[in-house]
Formats: C-alpha cells, structure tokens, sequence
C-alpha cells in the first residue's frame, strides 16, 4: 500500500514545476519559490534574486500578530534606499541566506528545521535531554550540538536564526513558529515551506509538504468512503490531577483527525463542548462504555507509578476496577501516545505532532480498520499501555541514519487510494447512557458503576419497575379497605400511619 517516497516526490516535482514557472517571478529567487500559506499562516514576497520578505502571522485569536523577516542572498546587507524602494520597512531584521547556525527553542520546532533540511546546521538547543529524533541525538552526543545557555552572551550572538515557539520581537535573531491545537490538523504543515526559505531549500521543501499533505488527503478521502454505521467512535481525554477530574480534547485538531480517520469524535450530541472541559464522574462512565477507541493524555508521574503499572492506576482513576469492564477495555482499544519515546520518555506524538499529522492520522486509521492496511505498524498511539507494559519504541543516537528506524524525511510514504475500502463488519452497538456523550437527553450516568454499570442498572430498573406495580396494588387495596372503616378506631389508625410516615 505503501509507495515509494523517491518515485513520488519525482512526480510532484515535474508538477510542480509546471505550476511554478506559471506563477513565480522570471528572476532566481533568495531562499527558493514556496507558495502562500494558506489561511494567512504566511506570506512570502519576491523582490528580486536578492531580497525576499517573509511575514508569518498569529493562528486563531492572535492573528493580528505577525512578525516578517528580510531574506538577502547578497553578501552584504540591504541597503535602505533599496527597501525604501520596494515599500519594506528598514527595521526589519535582516538574515543571510542560507543560515549555516542555527538555534531551536521547543522540541517540535526542531522537527520543522529537519523536514525544511536544516537538521546540520542546528548549533543550539534550548533543550537536547528532550530531543526525541536520532540523528539530533547524534549531534548532541557529539558535541556539535550544545544546550542554550543564556548566560553565555557569545552563544546568541554567533547563530544567524533562533527559531522559537515564541515571539521575541526584542531578539532580532528569533524568527517565530506560531502553535495552537485550534486549527485544522495539516495547517501546521505549512510552517516547513516557510522555515525552509532560510536554508535556501524552498522547492525540496514543497515537495516534502506536498507529500505530507498529499498522503494525508488520500487516506481521509478513503475513510469518507465508510458509511456512518460503521464508523468507531473515538473518545480522546485526559486525567487533570490539579482539578482532579477528567477532562475531554475536544480542539479543532483533535475532532478534525477523528473524522478524517473515519472516525466519531465525542461529545456526540452538541459542541458546546471546550477543549479540556471537566467530564462528571457518571457521563465519563457513559463515554467509555459508548468508545469504541479511547486515546489517552494522562500524564502519570514515577511516584505516581511507584508501586503500580499505568493501566492500574488508570482504572482506579476511571473507577473501572471490577471484572466486568466495558467494550473498550475488554478489547484492549485504550491507547496512549507514547508508543516512541526518547531515553527519557519525551514522547515522539509530542515532538512532531505538529508537522507531522499523517502519522497520527495512518495510527487511528489502524487501530480502527486493521485490514486496511495490515502491515502498517504504529508510530505515535501505543497499544501497549492497556496491557501494563512500556513504549513500543526507544530511540537514541544509534538509531540515526538505520532503515530500520526511518525518521521525517525518511517516514514520508505515500498512499494508494483504496475506494473499495468501506470499513469492516464491526460497527459499534447501540448507545449506553443519555447525554451529550450518550444517546442524548438527560444524562442518565450516575447508574453506572465500574464494575458493571450497564448491568447494574438495569437491575435496578426492574426492581424500581417491580416495586411501582406492588406499590400501585397496595394502594388500590389500602383505599378499598379505608372505604369500608366505618369506625374512629380505623380513622385513628390511618392517622397513626400517616404521622409514621414523614412527607419531607
């Protein structure tokens, strides 16, 4: 299913030149030719074959912010007559392009830096223990790659780039890589093309991005082809110790890649829902009895873990410890996403989850519909957790470079389109449970207990059933009886009774 990444990047080459030489300018260009982001992620103008200005913009509610940036491929700097002339603000900073040294601050910028081909010229990291990919690793263990330390002044001032998760408008050096969960998930994407023109790498880094986006897009239109009865439903949450609570993922991310894997985000009636909102205890028991794939987000700590596995203490949190446990569990469907980590634990999902959503998006499709690609294995969701153990999978610095271990640019696959794919025989039962994570309605949640809340509550909606009829009947009788009393004797009594019986 899978195809070579080679063969397709040669094709999305030839097509892009196509659409390239109709749109980019008839002079060489500084930094290369990238298009547009879309939805404003950032804009790119070409002056002429030295002077290229890069304007990234905020996401979501900080798209007022934005920060440009003034690429030269001439030796000296532009002068300002020259950026007067073209209408470019003169108190822009300037940047020589290529860069050659390079610092990164937040562990999934690094990833952008690698997939836009900078990964060599990476100098600086403001945290190396963090880093998850092999080949960075590589560079630590080295020596050619050391940890920020703001204390050593010449440290900043001998990189060309710092690219930040953060605006620093005051360090003319810093370029910024916007984040934010509230955007649809290839939107992130975008950011290689643009962190690429500061390698000089523009086209090879389009190609990378076409690729993502490319694979990504077939794999979603597959899964629109799965008919809605069919469809998993899919519960992402997380255990919130400080509030302690759960909590649902309830962002654009999380709900986009849920549908585009033929998936059913909850809550399943209604969006009123934020990201990270408290889930009572009864309508967390309605959603995990109505999941078909839950993904959690629990951060557990070594003290926490210290005399019990993960699983373990999972299940006491969710309060599902006895030996009748709903579908999810017992089909071992609970997942977490540190299936690759570092020799630390850093999860991978957390180091490249932004650029890199058609991993994610190929793992749920797997963990829903295995046949439609059998041999796939996964990279970020980690199927081990239900069983009390471990990741998957730990790289280090030995892992650089191995086929076994393929990492970004040696990760990006292709996928055939399947059409005749429309899910499985499996499709999920009737809803438990009323609410916005069950049937709708009022939520009837606080039945359910975790060992056994579907049963016992229908085991008490027949004894509640049985008492109503015996009631009734006792009642029909009582009347006819209290007819009959003609004597102060029995209006005593029903007196007496009355005052045994208290109505508050």
């Amino acid at each position: 299913m899978l195809g070579s990444f080679l063969s397709l990047a040669g094709a999305l080459a030839l097509s892009m030149v196509a659409s390239v030489s109709a749109q980019e300018p008839d002079f060489p260009l500084c930094g290369g030719y990238v298009n547009n982001g879309t939805e404003g992620t950032y804009t790119v103008r070409y002056h002429d074959a030295d002077l290229t200005v890069l304007t990234i913009n905020g996401l979501n509610n900080n798209q007022q912010s934005n920060e440009s940036y003034i690429l030269r491929c001439s030796v000296e700097p532009v002068n300002n007559y020259k950026l007067m002339g073209y209408g470019v603000d003169i108190s822009l900073p300037q940047f020589k392009v290529p860069v050659t040294n390079v610092l990164v601050g937040g562990s999934y910028t690094s990833s952008y830096v690698e997939l836009a081909g900078g990964r060599t010229m990476i100098k600086v990291l403001e945290d190396p223990k963090n880093i998850v990919s092999p080949c960075l690793q590589a560079q630590v263990s080295s020596g050619s790659i050391v940890a920020l330390d703001d204390s050593i002044f010449d440290q900043y001032t001998n990189i060309d780039v710092g690219f930040r998760i953060n605006a620093h408008a005051a360090q003319t050096k810093d370029v910024w890589i916007p984040m934010s969960v509230e955007v649809s998930p290839l939107l992130r994407v975008e950011y290689i093309k643009a962190v690429s023109l500061f390698f000089n790498k523009g086209q090879s880094a389009s190609v990378t991005y076409e690729t993502i986006k490319g694979t990504y897009n077939s794999l979603s239109i597959d899964m629109k082809n799965i008919p809605d009865n069919k469809k998993k439903r899919i519960g992402w949450v997380r255990y919130d110790f400080s509030r302690n609570s759960w909590t649902l993922r309830n962002s654009a991310f999380t709900r986009g890649i849920i549908t585009d894997a033929g998936g059913i985000p909850f809550p399943l009636n209604g969006d009123g829902v934020n990201d990270n909102a408290s889930i009572s205890p009864s309508d967390f028991k309605i959603l995990v009895s109505n999941a078909d794939i839950l993904i959690d987000q629990t951060e557990f700590t070594k003290d926490m873990l210290r005399n019990t596995t993960s699983i373990a203490y999972w299940r006491q949190l969710a309060d599902f410890t006895g030996v009748d446990n709903p579908r999810v569990l017992d089909n071992k469907h609970v997942y977490t996403l540190d299936a690759t980590v570092n020799a630390v634990g850093i999860s991978d999902y957390l180091y490249r989850m932004p650029s890199r959503p058609d991993l994610l998006l190929r793992d749920m499709i797997h963990v829903q519909y295995p046949l439609y690609d059998p041999n796939y294995t996964l990279r970020f969701l980690n199927k081990n957790f239900v069983y009390g153990t471990g990741p998957y999978l730990t790289l280090g610095p030995e892992n650089c470079g191995l086929a076994l271990v393929p990492y970004n640019s040696g990760d990006i696959t292709t996928s055939q389109p399947h059409p005749e794919f429309h899910g499985d025989d499996n499709g999920p039962p009737a809803l438990i449970g009323g609410g916005i994570y069950g049937a709708g309605g009022d939520s009837q949640g606080g039945d359910a207990s975790g060992s056994g809340g579907s049963k016992t509550k229908n085991i008490i909606i027949a004894v509640v059933s049985v008492a109503a009829v015996l009631g009734a009947a006792f009642a029909f009788a009582f009347y006819k009886w209290s007819r009959r009393a003609k004597e102060d004797r029995f209006i005593e009594l029903e007196e007496e009774m009355n005052n045994e019986i208290p109505l508050n």
